[in-house]
């Protein structure tokens, strides 16, 4: 029986409770480890990254992308209001970083993608995080990884409208 626990539900059973509570502190601690201030100082020391957090959020999209997206497509992929993204993208289009062109149908709507530095950027900055991530895990069988990769996708998408 495939039942979703509700943490508000009073019905929830306290064991259910205390493995939600579990997870649910143990995923933030990762996601603050990971991204976290002085993970992203380290980040732009050791992989010569100069974005901020957000920029580097927006470049990490728009470099995955294989066609440039407008600025509502990339406030959705990365789960924020467009405002805040249209001005991360203009600040990295005057890094050099991103690259902007009008849409063909709506000249006040705008396109973005990635260029070549900013490519460049993001697969230094994926690198280093992998090799981190590797120096961290180094004891897990390839089998647990796939396993937490698959588990933690999951629950990505559990929070995606």
């Amino acid at each position: 029986m495939d039942r979703r626990v509700d943490p508000m539900e009073p019905e929830t059973e306290p064991e259910g409770r205390a493995a939600l509570d579990g997870l649910y502190t143990a995923l933030s601690a990762l996601a603050y480890t990971m991204t976290g201030n002085r993970a992203h100082s380290r980040l732009r020391r050791e992989a010569g990254v100069s974005v901020d957090r957000a920029s580097l959020a927006v470049l990490r999209v728009l470099a995955a992308s294989p066609e440039p997206l407008r600025m509502g497509e990339l406030a959705e992929a990365l789960m924020v209001n467009a405002p805040h993204v249209t001005r991360e993208v203009r600040r990295l289009e005057d890094d050099g970083l991103v690259a902007t062109t009008k849409e063909p149908g709506d000249q006040r709507a705008r396109r973005a993608r990635a260029t070549g530095e900013g490519r460049e950027a993001v697969a230094r900055a994926e690198a280093t995080g992998k090799r981190w991530l590797g120096e961290a895990l180094g004891e897990f069988s390839p089998e647990e990884l796939e396993t937490a990769a698959a588990v933690i996708n999951r629950i990505v998408a559990g929070f995606r409208p």
